[in-house]
């Protein structure tokens, strides 16, 4: 993974669904953005992992997604995973805004413009808070 970090490339992952403080991989290496989820008053999600590789959350309770099954057209989902697409579209949004940047800089400016709701700074719960795509941007 670092590897591709190197390249350019941003990596993220989903910090995990045990409601541990356990290091799952790929989330849990330095080159990729741990993901963890947030319910919908921002709490940390009961089922999410927690750790200090977290580095950034976003919604990822009840989230209506498409179903996984063919018969299932739509569906209320949770994990760490339906926090992930949020991030990803945050760092595409800032990247068109901004395409001369960088992987890490994006990556820097989703950190600096996440909504802090733990402990200051970065946190085993939220990493650096909720990510905020128009504080982002702007």
């Amino acid at each position: 993974f670092a590897g591709f970090y190197k390249e350019g490339m941003m990596l993220l992952a989903a910090a995990g669904n045990a409601g541990s403080y356990e290091y799952t991989y790929p989330a849990s290496y330095d080159a990729v953005i741990s993901v963890a989820a947030v319910d919908d008053t921002e709490r940390h999600s009961w089922f999410s992992q927690f750790n200090t590789q977290v580095e950034l959350s976003a919604p990822g309770d009840k989230i209506l997604s498409l179903g996984h099954k063919r018969d299932d057209a739509y569906g209320w989902y949770s994990g760490t995973s339906m926090a992930v697409p949020h991030v990803a579209g945050a760092a595409a949004l800032i990247w068109k805004e901004f395409p001369e940047c960088s992987a890490q800089q994006v990556r820097n400016v989703m950190a600096i413009s996440a909504w802090d709701r733990g402990i200051r700074n970065c946190d085993m719960l939220f990493g650096f808070g909720v990510v905020q795509v128009q504080a982002a941007v702007e």
